[in-house]
């Protein structure tokens, strides 16, 4: 029987997720302005993407679309 705490651990991402919006295009590289104010970050992705779009990055990568609305912090 395997730790359910370790299991939990484990369900939790390794590296934090951000919401930015798409500055720069020219794929694969894309500059996102990080929207808690951090500032550009240069980031790749296989799927193309326009100007304006807002994304979740993670590790410098571009993971998927982000809703748009307002973005909450949540420390845990």
């Amino acid at each position: 029987m395997s730790n359910a705490l370790q299991r939990l651990i484990d369900l939790l991402p390794k590296s934090p997720e951000f919401v930015g919006t798409i500055t720069s295009e020219d794929h694969p590289k894309y500059k996102v302005l990080v929207v808690d104010g951090t500032g550009l970050v240069l980031c790749t992705s296989s799927t193309k993407y326009s100007v304006g779009t807002r994304v979740f990055v993670s590790d410098q990568e571009i993971k998927r679309t982000a809703p748009s609305g307002a973005v909450v912090q949540i420390e845990v």
